[in-house]
Formats: C-alpha cells, sequence, structure tokens
C-alpha cells in the first residue's frame, strides 16, 4: 500500500514537472488518496467478553493492567493520565489496556472521537454491551484490573501511577 502512494505522488509530481507547473486538481487528489489511505490515530476496537479474557491471560508472563473507564466520569480523566504517565514508563514491561464503557455513552464515535483529541498512547477498547463490568461485578467506573503470575486483582475507584508500579513489580 505504502509503495503503491509513494509511487502515485512521484507519478503526480514528476508530471508537474515536466508540464511546467503544479496543477491544483492533482493536488487535491493527492490529499484525498493522503487522507483515505492513512490508518485511524485511535485503534478503538468493539470488545467481546472472550476478547478481554484473551487479553487478560496474553500476558507472556508479563503482568495486565485493564483500566474501565467513561468520557463523562471526571475521576476516570484523572485515572487515564496516570495510567498514560504508567504506559509510557513502564508499556514495555506490562500489557497495558483501556477499556471503554460504551453502553453507558452517548454513542462509540464520541468515545473514538475523544480518544484521537486526547492522543491517548494506551489502546482502547469499546464495550459496546456492558459485559466487561457484569463479568467483574462492577457497578461503577473507573476499575482496575491486574493480573499478575496468574492471580487477578480487581481495584474500584481510582489509581495512581505510583500504585500501578508497586501492583505490577
Amino acid at each position: 500500500m505504502a509503495a503503491s502512494f509513494f509511487w502515485l505522488v512521484w507519478l503526480l509530481f514528476a508530471q508537474n514537472k515536466r508540464q511546467g507547473g503544479i496543477n491544483l486538481k492533482r493536488i487535491a487528489i493527492l490529499i484525498m488518496l493522503l487522507l483515505i489511505s492513512m490508518p485511524s490515530i485511535v485503534h478503538a476496537q468493539t470488545l467481546e467478553l472472550k476478547s478481554v479474557e484473551t487479553l487478560l491471560a496474553h500476558s507472556d508472563k508479563k503482568p495486565v493492567v485493564l483500566v474501565y473507564w467513561a468520557t463523562w466520569c471526571d475521576t476516570c480523566m484523572e485515572d487515564l493520565s496516570e495510567l498514560e504517565a504508567f504506559y509510557d514508563s513502564r508499556g514495555n514491561r506490562v500489557h497495558v489496556y483501556s477499556v471503554n464503557a460504551t453502553k453507558s455513552e452517548r454513542s462509540s464515535e464520541q468515545v473514538k472521537h475523544f480518544a484521537e483529541k486526547s492522543d491517548l498512547h494506551v489502546p482502547v477498547y469499546l464495550d459496546k454491551k456492558g459485559e466487561v463490568a457484569t463479568h467483574f461485578r462492577q457497578v461503577a467506573v473507573p476499575f482496575t484490573v491486574i493480573v499478575k503470575n496468574g492471580k487477578r486483582q480487581v481495584i474500584p475507584g481510582p489509581v495512581t501511577k505510583e500504585q500501578l508500579e508497586k501492583w505490577t513489580d
């Protein structure tokens, strides 16, 4: 895909150079192709319950941290900031995921827009049916699930970067 895109760019600009000018129509086509060919920045995917179990089990002997949050929750926003800081400092030694309580949101598009605008580095998954919260018997957001050495711990409420570091060391 990338090779064909660069070939197209070369072709457009080579043609422009030979004709002695810049063709605005070709530039517009180039910009449209660029926008279409670029993948979305946000990797917000719908998450089924068995996918959560797969994420938690796929630890490669590394601890797993999963934070459940919502855009309308002020405490969750603080929790996401702490999670981002933790991910930036320990992301290579720990699997870190965030799951949005999409069932409680206005729309999944709103969540995707929020994630793009916020420039989240942590992978974002969407729980459209509310299965994740039900599975972990949680009725409030945020909550955090930590899996370490095969043991699972569910922590209701907000957590700090320091707590995450302590629990995953």
